[in-house]
């Protein structure tokens, strides 16, 4: 009985270290394809019996659901972050152009994003993430235009596609590069990112949200 008491006294410590339990984290589907499976992997190896939940949804849902206690910590795009989270690390990411294969531009010597302002543009839905699409539209607007939508998307492989079909140019974080590669011609664009925020909920003190942001910091990501 000693034995028994004294093991579940040490489960309970390693719950409340943060080394055992279950974390819950909120993320869009962009950050999959570079930044986060990275912080994932040595999170894991370093705390095997947590069980690290992925819930890949939009950023407008994954503000509710931080807000709401469903996720213990979000990973979202936008220039801030709501009062009422707290913000853990943060870091950016170069946008980029993505242009059909063929397009005039995809082989121009001096490129630049004002280059594209008479482009017909093919944009992810900004009821997705209002903070990140209005980051997008900055870029434009501090190049001197203003972008002419003529077709929107609610996944970032979708809006690749449809820019491989010929339908439009588009910008957007480096990472969506990944997606059907060859497909399309991608362009770094100058002194253009987008910001990423690791932000915790303040209806969840997880004790293992701790490891994963020292994980992600570990990585040389969000200091």
């Amino acid at each position: 009985m000693l034995d028994e008491t004294e093991r579940l006294l040490e489960s309970t410590r390693r719950v409340a270290r943060g080394e055992r339990g279950q974390l819950n984290v909120g993320t869009p589907p962009s950050l999959m394809l570079e930044t986060l499976p990275r912080a994932i992997l040595a999170f894991r190896r370093q705390l095997p019996e947590v069980d690290f939940r992925l819930r890949e949804m939009s950023t407008s849902r994954i503000w509710d659901a931080l807000e709401s206690g469903t996720v213990d910590l979000g990973l979202v795009r936008g220039p801030a972050v709501p009062a009422s989270l707290t913000p853990l690390a943060s870091w950016k990411e170069r946008v980029i152009a993505i242009l059909p294969q063929g397009h005039p531009l995809a082989k121009a010597r001096r490129f630049g994003l004002k280059l594209m302002a008479k482009e017909p543009f093919v944009f992810f839905s900004r009821d997705l993430g209002p903070g990140f699409y209005e980051e997008l539209l900055g870029c434009c607007r501090e190049a001197g235009f203003e972008p002419r939508v003529v077709q929107e998307a609610t996944q970032w492989s979708s809006v690749v596609s449809l820019v491989s079909a010929g339908i439009g140019v588009s910008i957007g974080p480096a990472p969506v590069a990944r997606l059907l590669e060859g497909s399309v011609v991608v362009r770094p664009l100058p002194n253009q990112w987008t910001q990423v925020h690791l932000v915790s909920s303040p209806l969840r003190n997880n004790p293992a949200a701790k490891h994963f942001v020292a994980a992600v910091q570990r990585l040389g990501i969000g200091r």
